[in-house]
């Protein structure tokens, strides 16, 4: 940060100070998932720290990193108190209103969703499906059209299929990018979490899949049906 940034919080007015963090907090309250919006928060408004308060810069930078952990899969016991401690120290340390407006952010967010937190760290689950360690990509059998859109936009050939063929996602090759999503005009792709839809193993033809669930269905029926008969 610059000589210029610098002066320029210690020179803002407690209004303008908080005007400009509330809007870097704004940015992300469509984001249903509390820890990456935390996470999001945090990147962005420590850029924009003048960096002179150390209490102020490494307190950001620290909740920056917690927060990007916990949503990588990587949270331990103890974040969250380290988390609330660290925004109170915030509030009550900080040399201008700018960090302590961040602590008062980031307290609120860890108070008022410490059991989503406490999933992610904990069940390794985002109920959001927003953070990418926690969710997987498939397709839908019933929406692919077999269009192989998404085969040639996957840089990392995570996508197999052909043409009219149903497509599968290797979630071992898959790095949640999204560019699939953004190509599939069926809106065939879509996001898991623990539990995946049952989905075919392999590329098949398009529309056999529901066909396959039907006669196993009808077989099963049948073999119930005998069963039940036997018995009369």
């Amino acid at each position: 940060m610059t000589f210029k940034e610098r002066k320029l919080w210690k020179q803002a007015s407690v209004e303008e100070i908080k005007d400009f963090v509330t809007q870097a907090y704004n940015q992300e309250v469509e984001n249903p998932c509390p820890v990456d919006k935390m996470r999001a928060f945090t990147d962005n408004i420590r850029r924009t720290s003048c960096g002179e308060c150390v209490i102020c810069r490494e307190g950001i930078l620290q909740l920056n990193v917690l927060a990007e952990g916990i949503t990588q899969g990587t949270g331990r016991d103890g974040d969250i108190e380290v988390i609330t401690e660290v925004s109170e120290n915030l509030i009550i340390g900080s040399c201008c209103n700018y960090g302590k407006e961040v602590g008062k952010i980031t307290k609120k967010i860890i108070e008022a969703e410490q059991d989503q937190f406490e999933k992610h760290i904990k069940r390794r689950r985002c109920d959001a499906v927003v953070c990418k360690k926690f969710f997987s990509y498939y397709v839908a059998p019933e929406k692919c059209n077999g269009c192989n859109k998404c085969v040639d936009q996957c840089l990392k050939k995570a996508i197999d299929g052909g043409k009219d063929l149903i497509h599968i996602i290797d979630s071992s090759l898959c790095d949640r990018c999204g560019e699939c999503v953004t190509v599939c005009e069926a809106f065939a792709i879509q996001k898991a979490g623990p539990v995946v839809p049952k989905v075919p193993t392999e590329p098949i033809a398009v529309g056999s899949f529901e066909k396959q669930l039907q006669n196993g269905g009808d077989r099963k029926s049948t073999r119930l049906n005998s069963s039940h008969n036997s018995n009369l």
